[in-house]
């Protein structure tokens, strides 16, 4: 393992992203079988057959319906694979290695800095794009980005109502359930709550902790 990132189970397989040798890789959970997939091991961004595709340093991946979707954080793109043996690896948005911005618009045009977190819900994807301190929708089949929360200051504010600003410190992991968004806040050691409705954010109390 070098070294697992983020683990996704669809079927009888559990996929692993394997950020330091740029893959993605596959566990059959019956054989016990594993290998990669995608992936050649090359740290650069490639579409194609999933034993020629290139990614570099994948971080976070989500499955639904055959199809994984995953965080590139190197080439600052979020990519598509279909799970079966013949399927291809697609870029949703941004295309090149060390490119990286805050860009809201459409396919290679859209700019992101470090994405990690990933997580689908209704077909939408909510990434975190982390060193832009946001939290940010990708549409796949349209393959644009629109930022949702965060402001791009790194800061520590909770969102009330239509009018304030919320701020994130470098959010890492990302869920969707039950109408809401749930964010690792990593560099504010906390978990950060949005209302999928109102966007309005607070921060998780957890009683017990000092």
């Amino acid at each position: 393992m070098n070294p697992p990132w983020d683990v996704e189970l669809s079927g009888n397989r559990l996929f692993k992203a394997m950020a330091g040798c740029h893959q993605i890789w596959a566990l059959d959970l019956e054989s016990e079988e594993v290998g990669p997939y995608p992936g050649n091991g090359v740290e650069r961004i490639e579409d194609g057959p999933l034993d020629e595709a290139e990614l570099a340093h994948p971080n976070g991946i989500v499955a639904e319906d055959n199809v994984s979707y995953f965080t590139d954080s190197e080439t600052n793109a979020i990519m598509s694979g279909n799970v079966t043996s013949s399927g291809v690896v697609t870029s949703i948005v941004d295309r090149d290695l060390f490119t990286f911005g805050d860009l809201e618009r459409s396919a290679d045009e859209v700019r992101l800095q470090y994405p990690l977190g990933i997580d689908l819900h209704n077909g939408i994807l909510y990434i975190t794009d982390t060193d832009n301190n946001k939290i940010k929708r990708i549409y796949p089949h349209a393959r644009g980005a629109v930022s949702l929360l965060g402001f791009g200051r790194s800061g520590s504010a909770d969102r009330v109502g239509s009018e304030s600003e919320s701020e994130f410190r470098e959010p890492c992991g990302i869920s969707v359930v039950a109408g809401h968004i749930y964010v690792s806040d990593t560099n504010n050691h906390a978990i950060r709550v949005a209302a999928l409705d109102t966007l309005e954010v607070s921060t998780l109390e957890i009683k017990g902790l000092k």
